[in-house]
This record gives C-alpha cells, structure tokens and sequence, in this order.
C-alpha cells in the first residue's frame, strides 16, 4: 500500500511540474518577495527538466504498470478511443469537373464582395506607409528587368549605401507579377490593387488544393479554404502585400502528401519549388514555414505510415533544389549583414505575442472589433474568429486520425514560435539559425497557425456535414457555415486616397534621364502626417524618375543616414551643407506640400545661400515645389 501510495504522489509530481512548466510559457512566469525571500520561475525549462528526471527515477528504478493507480492498458484503451488511424480517410467523394471553376468563380466572387471598399477605391490603400513601399519595389524590379539585372539590389535610395534592396523583403516574385502590368502601362497605383486583390481568392484556391488532396469532401474543403482566405491575419498585415501572399505553403503541402503518396520525384521537387516561391515572395513565411512543415509532415508520416526509407534521396534531391534556388536570394542578403546588423533581442520581445493577443481582434475586423481585447500592440491583434475555433473544436472531439494530430502538432509549434523570445523554440532559433536575428515579429507565425486551423475547420465541417441524413440538410448546414464564416471575418477597411502624380520638377532637363549623374537630397525629410511614412513618398516619387537619392525608408536604416537625418533638421546650415556634399548629393528639392509653414522659410535661406542654384519652380497639391542644382 505504501508503495503504490508512493507511486501514485510521484506521479502527481511529474504531471504537476509538466503542468507547471506550461502555465510558466504561457504566462510569462513569476515573481514575488513574501517576508522578503525571492521566489520566481521565468522559464519552463526547469521544471519541466524535473519532470523528465523523476520520470526516468519512476522507469528505472520504481518499475510499475500503474500510472495514477490505474494499470497502463485502461490508458492505452482510453488512447484508442482518442485516437483512429481510419478517422481522417478520404470522403471518397469524386472530383467532378466542375469543381474547381465553381470554386474559383466562389472564392473571386465572396471575395471581392468583402473587399468591395478597396474594389471601388483602386488609387486608395490603407496609409501611406507600407503600400508605397511595395509600390516602390515592384517599381524597381520592373526598372531593372529593363536595363541591368545585375545591380538589382543596389536600390537608388540611401546613397551610396550598397545593397539597400536587401535591407527589407525584396518581394521578387510579386514583382515579376506586376512587371506585365506595369509593361502594359497601368498605374502603380492599380497595379498594387489588382495584385492584392487577387491574393486573397489565390490563398482560399490553393488552400482548398490540399483539402482535397488531404481526402476532404469539395464543401468542407472549401470551407476551410475560404477561411484561410480571410484569416484575419490579412487584415492585420492588409498593408503588407508580401505577407499576405501566403499561397505559396498551402500549396507546398499538398505536393509534400502527393508526394508521399506516389512516391515521384516530380512531386517532391515541386513542393520544393513552392516552398522557395513563398521564399521569394515573403521571406518571413518562407523561413518559418519549414519549422511548421517538421511536425507536421512527421506526425502525418507515422501516422500514415509512410515509406520514409523510399522517400528520403528523394526528399534529399528535392531539398538540393530548394537550396539551389533559394541560394541566389540568400547571397545579397547574407553580403548585407555587416550594413543591417542584428535586430535587438528586446525589438524581438516586443513583437513576440502574449496568449492575450490571440483574443486582441484587430480594428479591421468588422465584426469583432473593439468588442473583445484592446488592439494596443502593432501587429499583435491575433484573433482568428469564433466560426474556425468553434469548427476546430469540433474536429477535435474524439476520434481523430493522423491528419488532424499533425496540424494540431503545427499549430502547437506555431503558437509558441509565434510568441517569440517569450516561448520556448523561438530564442534557439534566434540564437543559432541564420537569418533569425535579422526578423523583427515572431507574431507574424500566426499566419501557419492559421494553416492549421484551415484543416481543422474543414474537418469540423465535416463531422457535421456527416451529422445531417438528407442533401438539403447537408446542403442548409454548409450554406450557414459559408454564411457565419463571411460574417464572422467580415473586414472593415478604412482607406486613404494616395497621390497619382508626381511633382513636375522630376521632368525637368537637368535631371530626367541622368541616373549616372545626379544625386538627390529631397525636403524635408520627416513629414508630420501620421498617415504618411516619412521619406516614403519621395520613393513612391522615382517611380516616374528613379534618380539615386540619398532619403530612404526601409526594414532596416543604415547608421550614417541616422546621422544624417539629424543634420538635416537645421538644413541649410553648414554642418547640413557638408554632410550632402560628403554623400555626393547634386540636387535639391524642397516639397512644401510637406513642409508646412517652415516651408517659405527655408526656401528663403537657399535662395540666400550660394552653393544652390534654383533651376525649376513648379506646383504640387496647390503648394509650390523647387528644384535646386548644388554649385560645386
């Protein structure tokens, strides 16, 4: 009896310490003096380390087939119940042929009735920030396909810092699909817009690929794809094109399952291909989306029991691949390290989620905006909706197959990346892979969260779909899961009418055309908007010119423009004076549109000042810009 008591209080330390360990990841820990002694926990590790060596005292030392009291086979039987390898078989539904363009026509459709407020306001975007931003790199992109490819990375803002494309997200494949957009004359403006557009119906289209290829029924895979298709995710990063180009890891998966199915080569150097193509699309989710793929895709192997020893030169020469493809983006950017540095491990912490944040809806989520915890942390506000909670919860009630135990696994894995230096995985990769001490929000993992709860709403379509006896009752459940899902993430988009033109000092002869010889310093360099970036627009600006410019505004901001930015603010003082002169500056504009009331001051002082010569006068939004020539 002494024994078995012993037992059964040593087990209660290894489930309390395990418990512990996870209260203290998710919480943050501890902390407090009482009668002024010190007791803390800041890290699961520790008692989750005394877990495993009282485990092994219990396994080595205190044989016994009891676990609690109870013998292991009731908890082997209580397994299987939780447990079927046969509960995620496939529907057996087959795939008719008008399928795929009833979806496609559906995704487009709901679409673009949920973006109707951008559809109807193609020269507007949510701040004059980031879209610009994008704007410009696609711009550039298409500029270098025209000339030299070769000096791609060496963008024509911070001059003469080197390399400058690579100190944010290069954005080359969205790029390559605006360049015939941008060949075809249309404005940068809607080029934008019918690119972000059209991302959203992509993300549900190649998400409901891998549904089906997962054995899920045409309804409930495109319940799952239309969920994915408006993770509130993209509302958060709604000015962020390259995150929300996220079609590319849905559609990497389902190539990994044909592969593993079929066993071809083809397959598995596709899914390589797609996974380089998120790569080169954004390259946040291209180097977390393989952490999200291990457990995944080990977890579904066991459970399907795949032939891993058939796959494993194959899956070898598929990853030769991804490298060599991967390869020729990675280079600039590793040659950059010295100019970028390391993001600090606080900047990290800050963009690393609480628990909290995943009931913080962000202000563009119409429905629930406002109506559950406060958005106060920029890209934290993680709510993923009720309807996909609720449809995973469903899926996950017993029993569940292998599929649904891997994409749990994932979103496991995806949750406690996405908090960052707070969780357990995130500082070791921040530590030891490359690449990681250069990406500043850990939250942004919650995109592959959403992967997993994709899968898991579709399979909680399922179940129910499969609760109702007749077809019109299957089809009135699927119609209000459709229709709690759109109302559920529902957007709310306020947006912001952005300048079509540039000014028409950019045209003048002095300048236009003479990329090798000018050198720009554009005023001023701050602008007091607070829905204007400051030095974006004058980037936005070379779209119609692209001269070298020493403004800039980027991921990352080299140290000597920081410095420069200070002298600037009492230009045209000598000290000012000297420093453009030092960076090879040639001209100068002065904007008053963003200037202000200073505006006539400064222009006062040029005029005053010998090294500026005033070559070209001209109007922009009802205020007077100027163009200077530097006298050497």
């Amino acid at each position: 009896m002494r024994s078995r008591r012993g037992l059964f209080i040593l087990d209660a330390f290894i489930v309390l310490f395990i418990a512990g360990a996870v209260l203290i990841e998710l919480t943050g820990g501890f902390y407090a003096e009482p009668f002024g002694m010190r007791i803390s926990s800041r890290r699961g590790d520790r008692p989750f380390l005394l877990a495993l060596i009282l485990a092994f005292i219990r396994w080595r030392w205190l044989r016994s087939d009891d676990f609690f009291g109870r013998p292991l086979e009731s908890y082997r039987r209580l397994w299987r119940r939780w447990y079927d390898p046969a509960a995620d078989s496939s529907d057996n539904a087959p795939a008719r042929w008008w399928h795929l363009p009833v979806v496609v026509t559906a995704f487009c459709g709901i679409g673009l009735a949920m973006l109707r407020q951008q559809l109807l306001q193609m020269t507007s975007v949510p701040d004059l920030g980031d879209p610009l931003f994008s704007m410009w790199r696609m711009g550039w992109v298409f500029h270098q396909l025209q000339g030299d490819p070769r000096a791609l990375f060496d963008a024509n803002i911070f001059y003469p810092t080197p390399l400058t494309f690579t100190l944010s997200e290069s954005m080359l494949l969205p790029s390559m699909f605006a360049a015939p957009l941008f060949a075809a004359g249309l404005h940068p403006l809607i080029v934008y817009n019918i690119l972000l557009l059209a991302v959203f119906p992509a993300n549900g289209l190649t998400t409901y690929l891998l549904l089906r290829r997962l054995g899920l029924s045409a309804s409930a895979s495109f319940a799952g794809g239309l969920f994915y298709m408006f993770h509130p995710y993209r509302l958060e990063h709604y000015s962020h094109l390259e995150q929300v180009m996220t079609m590319w890891m849905p559609l990497s998966l389902m190539f990994v399952v044909r592969f593993a199915e079929s066993r071809r080569l083809a397959y598995a150097i596709a899914a390589a291909l797609a996974a380089c193509a998120q790569l080169y699309s954004s390259m946040y989710c291209g180097a977390f989306f393989p952490v999200y793929l291990v457990p995944v895709v080990a977890v579904m192997a066991l459970g399907r029991h795949w032939p891993w020893r058939q796959l494993l030169l194959k899956t070898l020469a598929a990853g030769v691949v991804a490298v060599a493809v991967a390869a020729p983006l990675a280079k600039p950017y590793f040659a950059a390290q010295s100019i970028k540095g390391d993001r600090e491990s606080s900047a990290v912490e800050f963009y690393s989620a609480e628990v909290a944040d995943y009931f913080r809806p962000h202000p563009r989520l119409a429905t629930h905006g406002g109506h559950w915890l406060e958005d106060k942390n920029p890209e934290r506000a993680l709510f993923p909706g009720v309807t996909p909670i609720v449809l995973s919860a469903i899926a996950m009630a017993p029993p569940i197959g292998p599929v649904r135990a891997a994409f749990a696994s994932g979103m496991l894995v995806s949750f406690d990346m996405s908090r960052g230096m707070k969780g357990s995985l995130y500082p070791f990769f921040y530590e030891w892979v490359p690449g990681y001490r250069g990406m500043r929000v850990p939250a942004r993992f919650s995109v592959l969260l959403g992967i997993s709860l994709a899968v898991l709403a579709a399979f909680g379509v399922r179940r129910l779909l499969r609760t109702q006896r007749t077809a019109w009752r299957r089809g009135l459940m699927f119609a209000a899961v459709v229709v709690s899902m759109v109302v559920d993430l529902a957007p709310s988009l306020t947006l912001y009418p952005v300048y079509t033109d540039a000014p028409r000092i950019y045209q003048d002869q002095a300048i236009a055309g003479r990329s090798r010889e000018v050198v720009l310093a554009e005023f001023p360099f701050e602008q007091h908007d607070e829905m204007t970036t400051s030095e974006l627009p004058y980037m936005y600006f070379s779209l119609w010119h692209w001269l070298p410019m020493v403004n800039g505004y980027s991921g990352f901001t080299p140290d000597g423009h920081k410095q420069l930015l200070e002298l600037a603010k009492d230009f045209p003082d000598p000290a000012s004076i000297a420093a453009l002169r030092t960076r090879g500056v040639t001209h100068i504009t002065v904007n008053c549109s963003f200037m202000g009331d200073p505006c006539r001051n400064v222009m006062d002082r040029l005029d005053g000042r010998p090294e500026f010569k005033l070559i070209r006068v001209a109007h922009w939004r009802g205020k007077p810009t100027r163009l200077y020539e530097f006298v050497r």
